[in-house]
C-alpha cells in the first residue's frame, strides 16, 4: 500500500467500517445520521440534498462510511470521472513524456468528508486517508475493468480548513502546476499518480 496509513492501521479501520454506495438499502435515511461536519456545513447539505440525485443522474457516486459497531455515519466520498493536464516536467516526472495527449485520465475526489462528532468508540484517526485509499482503490477497479485511469485528483478545499492541503500532500498528493493558485482561490488542485 502507497498511502499514509501503514498496513495495519489500513487493516484496523477496515475492521470496523463498512462501505455502502448511498443508494444502498442497507443504509437508514440520512437524515436520521448524526453528522457534523463543523464550519463547512455545506458537506453536510451536499450529501443530504444532492449526493443521491447525482448518484441516480450518473454524475458522481457518493460512498457512505459507517462503524459496524456503533452504526454511525463516519463520513464519505464522493467520486466522479476527470481528466488532468500535466506541464511537459509534470509528464517527465510521470514517465508520461511519449504521451501526445493533453489531458489524462483521472478519477476524481468530488467530495470527502468525515464527521467531527464521533462517540469515543467509533473515534479512530485515519478515516479520510482511509477514504483517499479507497477512491485509489476505484481508480484500480476502472483499470482492471478496461477503463483507463492513471491519477486521482482533487480540488482541495482551502476556504474552511487552511491545512487541507497538508493532509493531502501526506497521502501522496502533489500540486497540480498548470493550473496556478491566485489569493482569492478557496481549492488548490492536486493529483496522486496511482502508480507512483
Amino acid at each position: 500500500m502507497s498511502g499514509y496509513l501503514s498496513d495495519r492501521q489500513f487493516a484496523d479501520i477496515l475492521s470496523v467500517v463498512s462501505i455502502y454506495p448511498i443508494g444502498s438499502n442497507a443504509l437508514k435515511d440520512l437524515p436520521t445520521y448524526s453528522f457534523d461536519t463543523g464550519i463547512a456545513k455545506e458537506y453536510k447539505d451536499f450529501l443530504l440534498r444532492e449526493a443521491k440525485n447525482l448518484d441516480e443522474l450518473a454524475i458522481s457516486k457518493t460512498f457512505i462510511m459507517i462503524h459496524n459497531n456503533t452504526e454511525e455515519l463516519i463520513g464519505y466520498l464522493t467520486l466522479c470521472a476527470d481528466t488532468i493536464r500535466l506541464t511537459e516536467l509534470e509528464k517527465e516526472q510521470a514517465h508520461l513524456q511519449r504521451v501526445t495527449f493533453k489531458s489524462l485520465p483521472a478519477v476524481k475526489v468530488g467530495k470527502l468528508a468525515i464527521n467531527k462528532s464521533l462517540s469515543g468508540k467509533a473515534k479512530m484517526k485515519g478515516y479520510g486517508s482511509f477514504a483517499l485509499e479507497m477512491a485509489v482503490s476505484k481508480a484500480y477497479e476502472m483499470l482492471k475493468s478496461g477503463v483507463a485511469c492513471r491519477f486521482v485528483t482533487v480540488d482541495a478545499d482551502i476556504e474552511y480548513y487552511p491545512n487541507t492541503e497538508a493532509f493531502y500532500l501526506k497521502n501522496g498528493f502533489v500540486r497540480n502546476q498548470s493550473r496556478k493558485i491566485k489569493p482569492s482561490d478557496k481549492t488548490i488542485s492536486m493529483r496522486k499518480d496511482i502508480f507512483g
